[in-house]
């Protein structure tokens, strides 16, 4: 049995937990480069000197928060592998929807750096969107073998679908419009599996011409 993390450990953890929330918030209003730490130290009422008993540098604390987002994501990464039904791809694409919402900072500035840091667009950006396309892959090509899908080419479909599924998030991602409910994000996800799955073409009915 592994050992449990002491009480100090845990004030620790969650201290850190906290100066990742306040940074990351910072980081997606004014952008890695614009921020100092004295802001994120006076946004948590800490002397500067304190929060680098947390981390090393702001380098540091950016990197922290690469890791927390792509290890948020990871878990639906797994489920989509494992989907069998309409409601399986749902319901993972509702919880990944519901990620973004919850993490928006983190996501935002992931997306910001990534766009200006080579480091960070291959070290995260890119591995993880590589996850989701593999992942996604995989399972446009099992549905195809299974005859579920007809014969498609996997390679621009996946990229098609990814993009499909997204594509509505980017604008709350700029902050241009507000996050969306838990109801909300139900309703997309159904959406978007609908198209993917129906198309939007009606299809005639069994023997007319």
């Amino acid at each position: 049995m592994p050992n449990m993390p002491s009480r100090r450990q845990r004030r620790f953890a969650k201290r850190q937990g906290e100066i990742l929330d306040v940074a990351a918030r910072i980081f997606a209003e004014k952008g890695y480069g614009d921020t100092k730490v004295t802001e994120i130290a006076a946004a948590l009422d800490i002397a500067d000197g304190t929060l680098y008993n947390y981390f090393d540098s702001k380098r540091d604390i950016l990197l922290a928060i690469m890791d927390k987002t792509r290890s948020d994501i990871e878990p639906m990464l797994q489920e989509i592998g494992e989907l069998e039904t309409r409601d399986d791809l749902v319901a993972v694409l509702a919880r990944t929807y519901d990620v973004f919402m919850a993490q928006l900072p983190f996501t935002r500035t992931m997306l910001m750096e990534a766009w200006a840091d080579d480091t960070i667009l291959q070290a995260y950006a890119v591995v993880c969107l590589e996850h989701i396309r593999q992942r996604m892959h995989e399972f446009i090509v099992s549905r195809v073998d299974t005859g579920d899908f007809r014969p498609i080419d996997p390679s621009p479909t996946t990229q098609m679908v990814l993009g499909m599924f997204f594509a509505p998030v980017v604008p709350i991602l700029r902050g241009i419009t507000p996050p969306l409910s838990p109801e909300q994000c139900r309703a997309l996800a159904e959406a978007a599996v609908d198209l993917l799955l129906d198309g939007i073409r009606v299809r005639p009915e069994r023997g007319a011409e």
